[in-house]
């Protein structure tokens, strides 16, 4: 099974036999199945309100095309974006955290800058050549 293979297929979940807790993608243990893919294969912490981010994504994956059930239809996340605002911006705190652009403390929500963020923004906007 080549790479992509690996990381687009379902995965399977195992529990561990001493604790009884599941075992994510990544080799940690959690509560339950959507704890491990929010944790592990989506990569984000448990700061702010992660219950409502793993929402809001899982309600952008649902937004499919009438006409077919696996496209993502933009115009349908566009409403659900506008929607939830509050919830837009924890999700763009932990996508930079998790590119490692930023870090926080005890919330998502002081987030700070790091070298590599601070070298991001000094170097600005793509062109479009």
């Amino acid at each position: 099974m080549n790479d992509y293979t690996q990381k687009t297929s379902r995965f399977i979940f195992k529990r561990d036999i001493d604790s009884g807790l599941v075992i994510g993608p990544k080799g940690c243990h959690y509560c339950s199945e959507a704890e491990a893919m929010y944790y592990d294969q989506i990569g984000l912490c448990g700061c702010g309100q992660p219950e409502n981010v793993h929402k809001f994504l899982l309600d952008c994956m649902a937004a499919t095309r009438d006409d077919h059930d696996l496209i993502i239809d933009y115009s349908k996340i566009i409403e659900i974006v506008k929607s939830r605002p509050e919830v837009v911006a924890e999700f763009v705190l932990h996508f930079l955290d998790d590119c490692n652009l930023t870090e926080h403390g005890s919330s998502v929500y002081g987030s700070w800058l790091t070298e590599r963020g601070k070298q991001v923004l000094e170097i600005g906007v793509m062109d479009k050549d």
